[in-house]
């Protein structure tokens, strides 16, 4: 639970960005632009809302350039926008933002499509087009726009369509690095009552990051957007807005940008956290070169291995000698990125007048979108392993007698031309065999170390309030909310040559030691894999607002929200163990035979449990939580002139707790509390 107690005075239309002025007859200015906000669920003057409120118009947007996420953030105070490496977004206001990672993780700040919540969205993948204006609330907003609203909420309002006339508009352009921008709208009333908006975007361009490795640009654009808006006014009292939105991208973009790195020579940490510097990480201090190193093998397995690493913690890595380049948009990796990213949005919005002090609004959509991207996690080639002596080692233990029934499908697989030729490692594989199985594998004088992000995410949303417009001092707000949000396959993969060769050699070594019954194994999964099979969220608040005016200067707001949410998470996280290992060499190994389409045909797949609360066997660990909250505000505000506000106001916002990933080896707290 966060508070907030703030006195603001000034110009309340100070908190608009560069604001035009409206020109009389004379050409001089008339007076402050008016613009129409929600900020507080009903349409009023900017100047009249007591919330610190940037408001741009489509106006606005164009003047300043502001084009998507990364350019807002330049014309706001205390508001910064960043994409994280796990192909999501987060927006920090007034220094609180989104540090959480896991699927039923909440951000700080709610985002809103024409006043609907967006719990998981692409939104901000695209650029911006055809909107009326675009809202940035800044403080906790927890009483009128519910949940995880503890920082701000960031509300973009699309154009509708305008009854009175028919208009289009359109603009191209072309640029450096074959750059092409297409927007582009057209609006047509149909009859006096209905009309219909179709507005487009095609952005296209090449990648501003060169890759010295296969001199070609990176980190380019492929995507596109369309939206279709209708409106309906059967009546003057009534208002409906149906809206449908598809966005698709399929491209090279990439995740991380450049990393700056002062590298630890003794491989104790892969970077020193004393300065920056234009160097790359030492490979020793990785998870793949320390199981697959002389030390783990001779210490961790058995000293007759040793001779099976890849190289020694205490000397050169896998690293050495890498240069890393000094221009930010140069690189040098031996993975491309991908990115592929779609989604949908359907909407409903009904207005409609009560009489004529009452009014009526309902909110409700769809959505669904997905994302899938894969990244060089480590920005840098690796240093050959053709001709390691590690790998001579392995083609040893291949042919010697007894021991290369077990070594022999490690090599046929990771080394299938000798330790002289390229090494194949896995690809991603859902069903966690990879190379050893049936799984796709990627073959290259390095290893290729990439991690992959992704997930599909549906989405239920309904909001209904009634606000008053009674000529007395009194008036009300009433409403409630409902949210049902369904995570699917938010997978988060690491691959690495040397995770698939310590996958190979620790379950040789226990088929050598007789623990599979003569059967040669490998230990599954051979890569980093965490599995959040499906999470859900039921939420429902009801808020209300009720205003005094005492006079037509002061007024008094007071309002309160009651939050309920509801969350579940299946997940399971492996690395050649299950959910109760605590360490790579022993523990709950899972062992699988060569071969397998499947985790599930391990020999020891019955008793592979991977929820450590409970006492039963799991396939799964599952987990639920609910948590529940009153939230308010208190705002006390004078109207100085038209275009002058002052308020005193207290608010205090709420973010929801949720469920932690389970760990393939250690242990962490199941859940988390709220904020």
């Amino acid at each position: 639970m966060r508070g907030k107690l703030s006195l603001l005075a000034g110009v309340c239309v100070a908190a608009i960005a560069n604001p035009a002025f409206a020109q009389d007859a004379a050409g001089e200015p008339d007076g402050i632009q008016e613009i129409i906000v929600t900020a507080q669920r009903q349409s009023q003057r900017l100047q009249d809302v007591p919330i610190a409120v940037s408001a741009f118009s489509s106006e606005m947007l164009k003047k300043q350039q502001i084009n998507n996420s990364s350019d807002l953030q330049l014309s706001l105070p205390n508001v910064t926008f960043t994409k994280t490496n796990f192909t999501s977004s987060s927006f920090t206001i007034r220094g609180i933002g989104d540090l959480c990672v896991g699927a039923s993780c909440d951000t700080a700040t709610g985002i809103h499509l024409n006043d609907m919540p967006m719990v998981s969205s692409r939104l901000f993948e695209t650029e911006f087009f055809d909107l009326e204006r675009l809202e940035v609330l800044r403080g906790p907003q927890g009483t009128l726009f519910g949940r995880n609203a503890t920082s701000g909420v960031v509300n973009v309002i699309t154009a509708k369509p305008d009854l009175s006339g028919f208009s289009a508009s359109g603009e191209a352009e072309y640029g450096n690095y074959n750059s092409y921008r297409i927007r582009g709208m057209i609006n047509v009333p149909i009859g006096e009552t209905l009309g219909l908006r179709v507005a487009g975007l095609y952005n296209k361009r090449d990648g501003y990051t060169y890759n010295i490795n296969t001199d070609s640009r990176i980190d380019g654009r492929d995507m596109f957007a369309i939206r279709g808006s209708l409106r309906w006014e059967p009546g003057p009292n009534t208002t409906i807005d149906l809206s449908a939105y598809y966005f698709r991208e399929d491209d090279d973009r990439s995740r991380i940008q450049k990393q700056l790195c002062h590298r630890d020579p003794t491989g104790i940490l892969g970077c020193l956290p004393d300065r920056l510097a234009n160097e790359t990480t030492n490979g020793n201090a990785t998870l793949a070169g320390l199981i697959s190193s002389n030390e783990f093998m001779g210490i961790a397995v058995s000293p007759a291995f040793a001779a099976l690493g890849l190289g020694s913690l205490y000397g050169p890595d896998k690293f050495t000698g890498v240069v890393n380049p000094t221009d930010p948009r140069t690189v040098n990796i031996d993975y491309l990125p991908t990115y592929f990213a779609k989604e949908e949005v359907y909407q409903l919005k009904v207005q409609q007048k009560l009489g004529d002090q009452l009014n009526f609004s309902f909110t409700g959509g769809y959505t669904r979108n997905e994302v899938r991207s894969r990244t060089d996690y480590n920005l840098a080639v690796e240093n050959s392993y053709v001709g390691n002596p590690g790998l001579f080692a392995l083609a040893a233990f291949a042919n010697a007698p007894g021991l290369g029934t077990f070594f022999k499908p490690i090599a046929d697989r990771l080394i299938p031309n000798g330790p002289t030729g390229n090494i194949c490692q896995s690809d991603v594989d859902y069903n966690d065999v990879g190379i050893y199985g049936q799984g796709k594998a990627l073959c290259a004088p390095t290893s290729l170390d990439f991690d992959e992000s992704g997930l599909k995410y549906t989405q239920w949303a309904a909001e209904g309030h009634i606000d008053s417009s009674f000529d007395g001092m009194f008036n009300f707000l009433l409403g409630a909310n409902y949210v049902r949000g369904e995570t699917k396959n938010n997978d988060y993969f690491v691959n690495a040559f040397g995770l698939d060769y310590a996958s190979g050699i620790l379950g040789a070594a226990a088929a050598a030691s007789g623990a599979t019954g003569g059967i040669p194994v490998f230990r599954p999964s051979p890569f980093y894999h965490s599995d959040s099979r499906k999470a859900t969220l039921n939420s429902y608040g009801i808020f209300g607002e009720a205003y005094f005016k005492f006079s037509d200067k002061l007024k008094l707001t007071l309002g309160g929200r009651y939050n309920h949410d509801s969350k579940t998470l299946q997940a399971r996280t492996l690395l050649f163990s299950d959910g109760r290992s605590t360490e790579f060499t022993g523990g709950n190994a899972i062992f699988a035979p060569f071969g397998v389409s499947d985790i599930t045909q391990a020999l020891n797949w019955a008793t592979a449990d991977f929820d450590k609360s409970t006492i039963a066997i799991e396939p799964w660990q599952e987990n639920k939580v609910t948590f529940s909250k009153m939230t308010g505000r208190a705002v006390l505000d004078y109207q100085i002139s038209s275009d002058n506000l002052v308020y005193l106001s207290y608010s205090r916002g709420y973010k929801s707790g949720g469920i932690n990933p389970p760990l393939s080896v250690g242990d962490v707290n199941n859940t988390f509390r709220s904020e």
